[in-house]
């Protein structure tokens, strides 16, 4: 499972296998006087200025984009982190729910974060445990699987700081105000 940057926004009740705000929880803010497709447009270009690629739908008020991959030295919270300090292949994951609300626009955004562990998992993974006879298939072996489909993505905590991030510059661009403005009239959530 990958990590990326999703802003996506749902005008119904079921927002399908993206929504994870029920499970993962979400940052919300509601953007006052302002409508549907200038609040989409907005957060269009915020996503793709934070990730480089977006995919939207208009229809569902969706915005995806990422992931972004960085790499980070322990913090993690596993043993190894506070010995070892290893170096970690992670990526980010954003969604933003966009839904009409009264007088304006209320947006939810996910960042998550999450953790290559691909090697960690083949290393644990049992084989057979009490069978020396050589019974794995290739298919055992992810043999017929894309790079891609042979990862394995650990979920770790959301990235709060971010959330807050993507939705004040969503909140200047739509009032017109800088980046490098005091956004102490942007709404804090």
């Amino acid at each position: 499972m990958g990590l990326a940057l999703v802003v996506s926004g749902c005008s119904g009740a079921g927002g399908g296998v993206n929504d994870r705000r029920a499970t993962g929880g979400a940052t919300p803010q509601t953007f006052r006087n302002v409508n549907m497709d200038d609040c989409l447009d907005a957060a269009t270009v915020v996503v793709r200025d934070q990730f480089g690629t977006v995919r939207v739908s208009a229809a569902a008020g969706t915005v995806e984009g990422g992931p972004q991959s960085f790499t980070q030295r322990g913090g993690t919270e596993r043993v190894t982190d506070a010995t070892l300090k290893p170096t970690y292949k992670m990526r980010r994951i954003g969604t933003l729910w966009l839904a009409p609300a009264e007088g304006g626009v209320t947006a939810n955004c996910q960042i998550r974060v999450q953790r290559l562990d691909t090697t960690d998992y083949r290393a644990f993974r049992t084989h057979d445990e009490f069978n020396d006879l050589p019974t794995a298939t290739p298919i055992d072996g992810d043999a017929g699987l894309r790079a891609d489909q042979q990862e394995v993505w650990t979920e770790l905590q959301r990235d709060s700081t971010m959330e807050r991030q993507i939705l004040g510059a969503i909140y200047r661009r739509l009032h017109g105000l800088s980046n490098d403005a005091d956004a102490a009239g942007a709404p804090q959530s």
